[in-house]
């Protein structure tokens, strides 16, 4: 199991933080935030594979 920091998600998916924002605000198929800490959040680098390979066949 790997844990992506915000700016190693940003790079995974090429897109600003800004960017990162918007999605997770509009799109409820964002992967979710994890608390790894009371100040630092992470995401689960399978999940977001899953989400990214979801896009591309729904595209």
């Amino acid at each position: 199991m790997t844990i992506l920091t915000r700016d190693q998600l940003c790079a995974l998916l090429n897109i600003s933080d800004t960017s990162r924002q918007r999605l997770e605000k509009t799109d409820p198929t964002f992967p979710p935030k994890l608390h790894v800490s009371a100040r630092k959040v992470g995401y689960l680098r399978t999940d977001v594979i899953e989400w990214l390979q979801q896009r591309r066949n729904a595209a």
